[in-house]
C-alpha cells in the first residue's frame, strides 16, 4: 500500500516476468493468474496524523483528536478486500479508482454503525447490511456520524471475469439486511482472520475461486441507482410498500421508515414533498386497516383498544380523532351502522334463501 486513502491497493504478489506481462497486456490490473495472493496488510490509525493518512477531514475538531480507524487488507487475484473499522470522519474520494492504478469497481457492505455516501448529489444512508457497488471513476463522498466499520472489495474493472457484468451493473444499492452482502460478508471476513503462513497455494487458488463467483452473483443482483424524477418516483413507492407492510408496528415512524429502506430521512422526505407526508401516509394505512376491521363483522366483539392496538394507532383516541375526521362519526357509531347492516343483509339472505316445502308436501 503506497498511501492511505480509503484503503488503497495493496502492491500484487510477486510473479514471474512472463506472467506479469502476459497479465499487462490484457489487463492492467495485474490479476496474476499464477499467484492468487492473499497476503494480509494490518494499519493502525489514530489522531489527526492518522485521519490525514486516511484522507479524512473531521466534521468537529474533537472528532480528529479522538480519532481511530483499523484496515485490514488482503488481495485474491483481481479482487483486493478489506476491512476499515473507524471513528465519526468525512472522506471524499475524486474518482481516482480508490487508489488503484488501474479501473475498479468497489463493493462496499455496512457491517456497523451508520454512514451516509452522497453519489451525484444523492444522499444514501447506509446501516447494517445495506451496500453499494460504486465505479471507481464516480466521485463519492462518504460520512459516518458514530463509530462504524465498513468493508470493501475491489473488482479488477478490466478483468475479462467481471468486465461484462460491471458494463451491465455500474452502479448498485442494496437495502439493510440483503441476505447475499451478508453471505459475502461473512465470507471476507473470515479471510481476512487467516493466518498467512497457514494457506497453501492450492488454498488460496480454492479460495479465489469461491470468492470470484460469489462476487459475480452479488454484482448481478445489483439494483441499480435511479436518477432524477425516476430516483424520486422509486423512493416513493419502496417507501409506500414498506408503510403498508410495517404500519401496525406501533413504532413506526418517517425516522425508522427512512432507516428500513436504507436511505436518509431528508431523501425520503423529499420523495414525499409534492405528496402527502410520511406521516400522514402511516396515519392513512392505519386508518384503513382499522375502518375495515369495525366494518367486518368477524371483528364485532373486538374493543375499540385492541382494533388501536392491532392497526398501529398509540391508543383509542388517536383511532376515534382518525375515524371521525375520516367518516364524521365516531368509531361505535360507525360500526353499528356497517355491522348493523351487514348482519341484516346477512340475515335477509339467509331467509331468502331458505328452502320452504309446497302446501300438498304435508298432505300426501
Amino acid at each position: 500500500m503506497s498511501s492511505m486513502t480509503e484503503p488503497r491497493a495493496l502492491a500484487p504478489a510477486t510473479v514471474s516476468a512472463h506472467a506479469r506481462e502476459r497479465d499487462r497486456v490484457s489487463c492492467p490490473s495485474v490479476f496474476a493468474s499464477t499467484q492468487p495472493g492473499g497476503r494480509r496488510m494490518v494499519r493502525t490509525l489514530v489522531g489527526t496524523k492518522g485521519m490525514a493518512a486516511l484522507g479524512a477531514k473531521p466534521a468537529r475538531r474533537a472528532d480528529a483528536l479522538r480519532f481511530k480507524g483499523r484496515v485490514v487488507c488482503a488481495r485474491y487475484g483481481p479482487i483486493d478486500i478489506g476491512l476499515t473499522q473507524f471513528t465519526p470522519h468525512t472522506h471524499s474520494t475524486p474518482g481516482d479508482n480508490f487508489g488503484h492504478n488501474h479501473p475498479v469497481s468497489r463493493l462496499s457492505i455496512t457491517l456497523d454503525g451508520t454512514q451516509t455516501v452522497t453519489v451525484d448529489g444523492q444522499e444514501y444512508l447506509m446501516t447494517p447490511g445495506s451496500g453499494f457497488l460504486l465505479p471507481g471513476d464516480m466521485p463519492a463522498t462518504f460520512h459516518a456520524s458514530t463509530v462504524a466499520a465498513r468493508m470493501h472489495i475491489d473488482i479488477a474493472a478490466d478483468h475479462p471475469g467481471f468486465m461484462p457484468l460491471l458494463e451491465h451493473a455500474r452502479c448498485g444499492h442494496w437495502p439493510p439486511k440483503t441476505p447475499l452482502l451478508l453471505a459475502l460478508s461473512a465470507f471476507v471476513g473470515s479471510l481476512l482472520q487467516r493466518n498467512d503462513s497457514t494457506q497453501t497455494w492450492a488454498d488460496r487458488a480454492s479460495i479465489r475461486s469461491t470468492l470470484e463467483a460469489m462476487v459475480c452473483a452479488t454484482i448481478s443482483t445489483a439494483p441499480p441507482f435511479l436518477n432524477g424524477v425516476e430516483q424520486v418516483l422509486g423512493h416513493r413507492q419502496q417507501a409506500l410498500q414498506y408503510i403498508r407492510t410495517h404500519h401496525t408496528d406501533p413504532s413506526l415512524t418517517p425516522a425508522t421508515v427512512a432507516s428500513g429502506l436504507g436511505m436518509s430521512v431528508r431523501t425520503l422526505q423529499r420523495a414525499f414533498a409534492d405528496d402527502k407526508s410520511v406521516s400522514q401516509w402511516i396515519a392513512s394505512f392505519r386508518l384503513e386497516s382499522g375502518l375495515a376491521l369495525l366494518r367486518d363483522p368477524q371483528f364485532a366483539e373486538m374493543t375499540l383498544p385492541e382494533i388501536a392496538a392491532r392497526v398501529g394507532f398509540g391508543s383509542t383516541v388517536a383511532l376515534r380523532r382518525g375515524v371521525l375526521a375520516a367518516t364524521g362519526l365516531p368509531p361505535s357509531t360507525y360500526r353499528e351502522r356497517h355491522v348493523g347492516a351487514a348482519l341484516h343483509a346477512r340475515d335477509t339472505g339467509a331467509l331468502a334463501g331458505m328452502y320452504l316445502p309446497p302446501a300438498h308436501a304435508e298432505r300426501s
